[in-house]
């Protein structure tokens, strides 16, 4: 019994570092790695030493990682009798996660047991009381939430400036100005969230919020002072200032929210359709005269950008158009938006589901598809490229090395391969940038854990390549075989890549591949060929690294 009573309490004492080297990999933001060191190191049973201060950490690092329906389900099983403070934690991780699932009820009722069954510290109270208040405004159960505040500034006053944002947000996006007034004095007098306020209950004119936001604009401010020019724009019926507002709030949007680009992208839409019927109206154009509106949207590009993409996209959304009125439109729309910096809300406007790359015209997909390699959305590009002839801006080679990249990066291996078959299949000369561009891709596919068919496009390249890349070829050939502790033919690689420039004076590249070669030789066995190599680079190198190399090896031969 003595001995289980020892063994146990060493495990205890090493729990307890590991345990805090796992919060400091969280506190310093690597949630992922301290969550794989709890998967590691969480004792498996619950009534293991140390287990619920695990669990409690493990619940929290979940809830960072947004894996809130596991937090869920691991909060339910939590067992009884667990120490007060990793209840606690564990408590309120699971409220929070249940703010974020949704399940406003479910939140509530864990910060009840928090404030209510425990002796909760005075900061978890705090955290709990938010969450609750958070889980009203999630509802919409906007004078739950409003009472809760209320009662929340009454209790901890002063607020902090990130709770009274907070609160402001919250009312502002439920109706609640007047309410929200109440903590008008706590925000940042130059912020966006008081210009919102103000403008929106009346505190202050729309031209005035409008100069003082593209004040802030201009001094390098955010997307949140174009949601505050939107807003003034519907304030004050003027639709080219909001198709200015949600263009650049598109173009600014986050590339993970893919819901908040969908929504963004409808109101564009919407306000360019509005914005189209005005400017016809200004313009006394005549419904159904397509050509008039065209040229009418492209007269009017200098003048008003905005209103002209408002036509163009009117035109492209026409079921009565003909097919080359909008073809015209699709790509004076995206080429528009390119030119005035707004690549990205291009592509999120085409990338839509409304917009079908087989019904866009083809200089247009390969614009928007350039935009997406440009910005390394490959399964974008690929969509928008897929199937499109050489451009006539491209050279065949070119367009087909461009295309296996985007096809690899996709995901797509077997077509990536097929189209690197295609370009490599005929015997000629490859232009310089095809082949950097192709040496660059079979370097992907060997990081990637593809050394077979990298080998595969390189030996191929080989031939066609010319002298000029012929060495960077044979040294990432001799680096693929020497990962696959294929010695002696990296050997070879390496040796006829550094004997390439010869009989000119070895430069730099050709030291390192002598070196290369040597070393594999060695590893080979062939020992003095090996010795060879380290002489040759003695008498040849300058490099003080590069010859203390050459002087070990030769000492182990």
């Amino acid at each position: 019994m003595r001995i289980l009573l020892a063994l146990i309490c060493l495990a205890c004492a090493g729990a307890a570092p590991a345990l805090e080297t796992a919060r400091g990999l969280a506190a310093s933001g690597a949630p992922q790695l301290a969550l794989a060191r709890a998967d590691q190191l969480q004792p498996r049973a619950a009534n293991g030493p140390g287990w619920p201060e695990w669990e409690a950490l493990r619940l929290t690092l979940l809830v960072d990682l947004k894996r809130n329906d596991e937090v869920l389900r691991r909060a339910a099983a939590l067992p009884p009798g667990m120490p007060q403070p990793a209840l606690r934690q564990c408590l309120l991780a699971a409220a929070r996660a249940a703010v974020a699932a949704g399940q406003g009820a479910a939140a509530r009722a864990y910060a009840a047991r928090l404030l209510w069954q425990l002796d909760a510290a005075a900061e978890e109270a705090r955290s709990a009381r938010i969450i609750v208040i958070e889980s009203y405004a999630a509802e919409r159960q906007g004078e739950s939430a409003y009472r809760s505040m209320l009662r929340f500034d009454q209790d901890y006053r002063p607020l902090g400036r990130d709770v009274t944002e907070r609160f402001v947000e919250r009312l502002l996006d439920l109706g609640m100005e007047q309410e929200a007034v109440n903590w008008l004095a706590g925000l940042d007098d130059a912020g966006a969230l008081k210009l919102q306020l103000r403008l929106r209950t009346g505190l202050a004119a729309p031209d005035v919020v409008i100069a003082q936001a593209r004040a802030r604009i201009a001094r390098g401010g955010g997307p949140e002072y174009w949601q505050v020019l939107a807003a003034a724009a519907v304030k004050l019926g003027d639709g080219v200032l909001r198709i200015e507002a949600l263009e650049r709030l598109l173009q600014l949007s986050n590339e993970d929210d893919a819901q908040r680009r969908s929504v963004l992208a409808g109101a564009l839409l919407q306000a360019y359709a509005t914005e189209a019927q005005a400017a016809a109206s200004q313009g006394r154009l005549l419904s159904g005269d397509d050509a008039a509106w065209l040229d009418y949207a492209a007269r009017r590009l200098g003048a008003s950008p905005h209103q002209s993409r408002a036509l163009f996209s009117y035109l492209l959304t026409r079921s009565g158009a003909p097919r080359e009125t909008r073809f015209s439109a699709q790509l004076q729309l995206a080429f528009s938006l390119y030119q005035d910096g707004l690549d990205q809300t291009a592509l999120h406007l085409f990338s839509d589901e409304r917009a079908r790359p087989d019904g866009l015209d083809p200089q247009a997909r390969y614009l928007l598809g350039s935009i997406a390699e440009a910005r390394n959305a490959s399964a974008s590009a690929l969509r928008f490229w897929q199937g499109l002839a050489t451009p006539p801006s491209a050279g065949a080679e070119e367009w087909q090395v461009r295309l296996a990249v985007m096809q690899w990066r996709a995901g797509e291996v077997e077509a990536a391969a097929n189209t690197m078959r295609a370009l490599l299949k005929p015997v000629k000369p490859l232009p310089g940038p095809v082949s950097i561009r192709a040496l660059a891709l079979a370097r992907e596919m060997h990081g990637a854990g593809k050394p077979d068919l990298a080998e595969e496009m390189l030996s191929a390249m080989l031939p066609l390549a010319g002298r000029g890349h012929e060495r960077d070829i044979l040294m990432t050939l001799g680096g693929i075989a020497e990962s696959a502790a294929q010695h002696a033919r990296a050997a070879d690689y390496f040796l006829r890549a550094a004997l390439a420039r010869e009989p000119q004076a070895p430069d730099a590249l050709a030291l390192q591949a002598r070196l290369a070669a040597a070393t594999s030789l060695a590893r080979a066995g062939y020992k003095e060929d090996a010795r060879a190599q380290f002489q040759w680079l003695l008498r040849n190198s300058q490099d003080s690294a590069q010859l203390d190399i050459a002087r070990r090896e030769l000492s182990r031969l």
